[in-house]
């Protein structure tokens, strides 16, 4: 039988149950980047919407924006030069992919 809660209380639900921190230890230079499991649509369409519907800009962007580096933040100048392409990749996949929990769930059904 479907839930009789609102839409709306599931959602906060759902943002109330993923309060809290990811974290990645980068695999080249083993710094800890940390972000928050919950992350809203919001902060995606601010990041598109600064990088002017450029793609790959918005990843970092967003990246930047919400994610923190041994607890410091880098600049889109800095992520460009510094960050090497292996930690990269990495953080980019860890970011946007699906939480480990979940990914079980989806791949159960």
């Amino acid at each position: 039988m479907a839930d009789k809660q609102g839409v709306i209380e599931r959602l906060k639900a759902y943002r109330d149950a993923h309060e809290g921190e990811a974290e990645l230890t980068l695999p080249r230079t083993s710094v800890v980047a940390r972000w928050p499991k919950f992350m809203s649509h919001g902060r995606w369409q601010k990041a598109l919407r600064l990088a002017g519907g450029d793609f790959a800009r918005a990843q970092v962007l967003y990246i930047i924006q919400n994610v923190t580096f041994d607890g410091e933040r880098l600049t889109e100048a800095d992520y460009n030069s510094l960050l090497p392409l292996e930690d990269a990749l990495a953080l980019t996949a860890a970011v946007f992919g699906q939480p480990d929990d979940e990914a079980g769930e989806q791949a159960g059904n």
